[in-house]
């Protein structure tokens, strides 16, 4: 197998803990491999149930609404009411 070696840079307290690991036998190489595969896999997989509701919560939290802005004239939690108002809008939307 051919292979390319990657230098990482880390603080004191991280390393402190590679070198525990590397005496309890852990080999360092196997954990970054590792770190890598699960990290690509899961850039793969689509978000399901709680993942996507706390990356709507952290965006939401990064991008707040501004505070004067007004509040909306529907329920966002009703479908029909949201369908209504959002072909509204688009019949306005100039062309």
């Amino acid at each position: 197998m051919a292979s390319r070696l990657l230098n990482v840079r880390v603080d004191p307290e991280r390393l402190r803990k590679v070198r525990k690991l590397q005496d309890s036998g852990v080999v360092f190489s196997d954990v970054v491999r590792e770190a890598i595969d699960a990290r690509f896999e899961a850039l793969d997989r689509p978000m399901l149930g709680r993942e996507a509701v706390s990356a709507v919560a952290r965006i939401l939290e990064q991008h707040p609404d501004p505070a004067d802005l007004p509040a909306r004239r529907y329920d966002v939690h009703d479908a029909a009411g949201s369908r209504a108002a959002i072909s509204r809008a688009l019949k306005r939307r100039p062309r």
